[in-house]
């Protein structure tokens, strides 16, 4: 049916009253507001069906500017390669996946300048003179130009080469492609799948990779012959070895591993790809639809819409690796005592230096700018301003310390940030580490390689929801984060780290000119609805006998809708997840408090101008008054000034003193060092060793012992430990916690190991440590929300929450009064074997408040709800590294570690919020979320692992 055929159908309506021709009760009213939110969600995002016939059109989308077979002809593909493609592209099932899939990375990769905006920016506002001090090992003026001369022959670890988006890489991609061409079943079927199904053990799957991997190998000998010599170029030599016929081992078969993986990384890109095109293709035209037909019948509900998505709320949730609420109030705030301490301790560092057994990391740290901000105020207009207008205008709805979960390790935290989903259970992520071993599968993940491309998919095994997935009815957009699945534009994760070491700003450049783009679209669409409601709006009022003037102004409104539905996705997004992995990545190389990250020149001045930048965007946009912003860190730093390698000073020696061999296998690299790859479908058992080990980040150790009487799959708990009985030990056996105690005495924090059953409601835990020279045995037990912390010692306790933090403002007597009784109060319950009478774990999460553990007895009680935390867990002493290379460390229970920040700010944000002294960051997205839908967060339910804070905030909602 023609539109002109249906406007004379519909002219009975005309002639009837508003009332009788609409039927306004069946619109979605919330508060008295209509509410868009709920149109999208249940009327037309509702209805989409991700079909693979729906968007066929190839004239869709250009790439570079060039149709898609022209810019096949542009890549260096051997002819055989590039004449199959070409032949192949008049087939829309082969052509459309490949053509989406070049897009994304083409037109969202390419386009901008290579250059380091942030160093073009410092040059700007400084003196160039100026700038000659604030250079380090991260920021050099161009060559030829004066070099601090204690920089000169320092290695840069933190800048290794990166992946280049280049002609040869997009030829990598479509030899892949066209080997991949049967690319999933979704090829034979009517609509996508919701999830990407990874390779299998199934005979097709197993022809695949056969077939694939010698073309894998091929792209990597090509890729190896232009590198120069160095440790990249061997590791891939290493990888082009293994694809010998003759290597018949294949766990470690390193050419079937990677080629395992970039069959996934492939097939799921191309997959999410054409999963987020279709899906804006056919929201568009289900927009369209609905404003046409709604028009017809309820006019008012489309002025409604209309107005509606003209105010509606808007959130950036921006998650940044290592960030600390400490440190970047230390920065901003004149007289903080944060800054002095650090210096003060840089400059006692070898009071901690242990008795035997350690190395000292090869870089020693430049702490030239925390030796001048620890002697005098630094006033500079242009250091941190966005920081400092934060703390200023912001400071009650910015957590005076933010929690970390433990271990304080990004990939535990990171998705517990971006989803507010806690780590065990059903609806939780189920990643408590970044190395763990699955006692049920007999595998060991270890997430620094190629076992990243696994996070995602145990994610999902978990339930875990993330904000795309919550929010998939709005306009939502993903730069540089991980877990974006039904996010509906996205900017690679694994790409932006690849490529983002070597191409300072690749990421951030990218997302902003998106943004900018979408900003000028945003003020485009915010004219046409201004313009769309007055044209209904004088519709309306029309005599219904001015026929002729109706059925003019009708069709206009019509096509000014169209117009409206076509662009409506490309405005501003409703809700935008930023990732930047900076000021983490680089303080483990250089040290958490050195120049490259605090100077003005540094990685967090460099922070302050991105987010600026995003901020410009949502003004220039004008929504920025629409918007709540959210912002949290995974987790702190801690300096490493000296290092040990556990696994030797404990099972080296132990070795020596038995009469049987005892195997350990380590599963992680030491921090420092490069990936590793694990063959994702043969991967080793564990079954065969006594003891698994891994470490990551400096700052916590981990072992996984199997003499548990339960069975191998069962974690063994202190009272079998003490007794430990290795594969070959014929019954002898060897109290492995005493004597790990005694071997890393002077380096050991304490260890946690499990004193009984642990679960999400109970569990009781046993912390063991050395304290001059005496061994420290401490108890935390957990009944539901009541925690139990024993210790015998009339001294300072291992979690030291009788001392006062001093990197914090002296606090009053007042305060100091209260926080005296309550440490009583949990210390000393009324009754020990009575629960009811035991704190809650907002009463000992306040008594810690001003100790150097924030939180601690919480988090160390909820170490092992998830079973594959590992069995035994080790936290180093301050400034000692266990596995580590490099001077910066987290993972471990420290201060410095565990204070990530939290903040909220906006124009939306008022001055009145009520104070948030410490709180978790996986509130972050719950408050978010609560914010944009007006659904209240409860936690426990619907996969909320945290509470919401837009309570506590003082949100203006005109």
């Amino acid at each position: 049916m023609n539109k002109f055929t249906r406007h004379w159908l519909t002219l009975p309506l005309l002639v009837l009253p508003i009332s009788a021709a609409a039927k306004i009760d069946t619109t979605p009213v919330v508060g008295g507001v209509f509410n868009a939110s709920e149109v999208l969600k249940n009327q037309i995002v509702s209805g989409l069906t991700y079909s693979t016939r729906f968007a066929r059109d190839m004239t869709l989308f250009t790439i570079g500017g060039m149709t898609l077979d022209a810019f096949i002809l542009t890549l260096p593909l051997d002819s055989a390669t590039k004449k199959r493609v070409i032949t192949q592209l008049s087939n829309p099932d082969y052509a459309i996946p490949l053509g989406y899939f070049l897009y994304q990375y083409y037109e969202r990769y390419t386009g901008v300048s290579d250059e380091d905006e942030f160093k073009r920016y410092v040059l700007s506002v400084y003196d160039k003179q100026a700038v000659i001090p604030f250079q380090h090992s991260l920021f050099q003026l161009q060559e030829g130009e004066q070099t601090p001369p204690h920089q000169a022959d320092h290695k840069d670890q933190g800048h290794q080469p990166g992946i280049e988006l280049n002609q040869e890489f997009y030829a990598a991609m479509v030899t892949i492609y066209d080997a991949l061409v049967e690319i999933g079943d979704w090829q034979q079927q009517n609509t996508l799948p919701d999830r990407y199904q990874y390779l299998s053990h199934s005979p097709q799957d197993q022809a695949l990779i056969k077939k694939i991997q010698p073309i894998v190998v091929g792209v990597l000998k090509q890729l190896s012959q232009g590198m120069e010599a160095g440790e990249m170029k061997h590791a891939l030599q290493g990888i082009i070895a293994d694809n010998d016929e003759s290597q018949m081992d294949k766990v470690n078969n390193r050419a079937e591993a990677i080629t395992i993986t970039l069959i996934d990384f492939v097939r799921l890109n191309v997959l999410k790809a054409y999963r987020q095109f279709v899906y804006q293709d056919e929201r568009q035209q289900k927009v369209a639809n609905w404003l046409d037909e709604h028009f017809q019948t309820q006019p008012q509900a489309v002025i409604d819409f209309l107005r509606a998505r003209q105010h509606r709320r808007l959130a950036v949730q921006i998650t940044v690796d290592g960030l600390q609420q400490g440190l970047v109030e230390g920065l901003v705030t004149p007289n903080s005592r944060f800054i002095g301490q650090i210096y003060q301790r840089y400059q006692q560092r070898q009071q901690l230096t242990p008795s035997t057994n350690y190395q000292t990391p090869e870089h020693q740290p430049s702490m030239r700018f925390a030796q001048i901000l620890a002697q005098q105020p630094y006033r500079d207009p242009y250091y941190l301003p966005f920081f400092k207008r934060l703390y200023a205008e912001h400071r009650p709805s910015i957590a005076d310390v933010g929690i970390s979960s433990t271990p304080t390790i990004s990939v535990r935290n990171l998705p517990i940030i971006k989803t507010g989903a806690k780590v065990s259970g059903q609806g939780g992520t189920g990643i408590p580490n970044f190395h763990f071993v699955d006692r049920k599968q007999d595998r060991a993940y270890y997430f620094y390689g190629n076992d990243a491309l696994q996070l995602d998919r145990l994610m999902n095994e978990h339930g875990a929801k993330t904000m795309f997935d919550r929010l998939n009815y709005l306009n939502t957009m993903n730069c540089n984060a991980q877990y974006d699945w039904n996010a509906h534009v996205s900017f690679d994760s694994l790409v932006n780290l690849g490529a983002g070491e070597s191409l300072r700003d690749f990421g951030e450049k990218r997302c902003v000119k998106e943004l900018n783009r979408r900003a000028r679209v945003e003020t485009r669409l915010t004219e046409m609805r201004a313009a769309l409601i007055r044209q209904i709006e004088g519709y309306q009022q029309l005599p219904f006998w001015a026929i002729v003037t109706r059925y003019t102004q009708q069709w206009k409104i019509e096509d000014n809708l169209e117009r409206y539905a076509a662009l409506e996705h490309q405005g501003m997004p409703d809700y935008l997840l930023v990732y930047n992995p900076w000021p983490d990545h680089f303080a483990h190389f250089v040290g958490p408090f050195s120049d490259e990250i605090i100077m003005p020149s540094g990685e967090l001045n460099r922070l302050d101008f991105w987010i600026r930048q995003l901020e410009s965007a949502y003004h220039s946009a004008g929504v920025y008054g629409q918007t709540l912003w959210g912002m949290a860190g995974d987790h702190g730093l801690a300096p490493v000034y000296y290092t040990l390698n556990p696994e030797k000073v404990v099972f080296e020696p132990l070795q020596d003193t038995l009469d049987y061999p005892l195997v350990v296998k380590k599963i992680s690299s030491d921090e420092g060092e490069g990936p590793k790859l694990t063959n994702a479908l043969n991967y080793p058992s564990n079954k065969e060793v006594d003891v698994v080990v891994a470490s990551t980040a400096g700052g916590n150790f981990m072992l996984d012992f199997f003499n548990a009487k339960a069975g191998w799959q069962a974690q063994p708990n202190y009272q079998e430990l003490v007794n430990w009985q290795p594969r070959h030990s014929q019954g002898k056996g060897v109290d492995i916690i005493d004597y790990t105690v005694n071997q890393l005495k002077d380096t050991l924090d304490y260890l946690v190991v499990r004193d009984g059953e642990c679960g999400a409601k109970q569990c009781r835990i046993r912390l063991v440590a050395t304290r001059n020279g005496q061994r420290v045995d401490e108890w935390i037990e957990r009944q539901g929300d009541r925690y139990f912390y024993q210790t015998y010692s009339t001294e300072a306790s291992l979690l030291g929450i009788e001392t006062l933090n001093p990197y914090r403002q002296v606090p009053t007597l007042s305060q100091r009064s209260e926080w005296r009784a309550l440490r009583q109060h949990c210390l000393h319950p009324d009754e020990v074997k009575d629960s009811n009478t035991w704190c809650n774990a907002a009463e000992w999460r306040e008594v810690s408040r001003l100790s150097l553990r924030p939180d601690a007895i919480a988090q160390l009680a909820a170490l092992y709800e998830e079973p594959r935390a590992g069995t035994v867990n080790l936290f180093p002493r301050q400034g000692i590294g266990y596995n580590t290379k490099v001077p910066g460390r987290h993972a471990g229970e420290s201060y410095l570690e565990k204070d990530a920040f939290l903040g909220f700010w906006g124009a939306q944000v008022g001055r009145g919020a009520d104070p948030l002294l410490i709180e978790e960051n996986g509130s972050l997205a719950p408050t978010l979320y609560e914010y944009l839908t007006g659904n209240p967060v409860q936690v426990g339910q619907d996969g909320w692992g945290y509470p919401s804070l837009i309570n506590r905030l003082d949100i203006k909602t005109h």
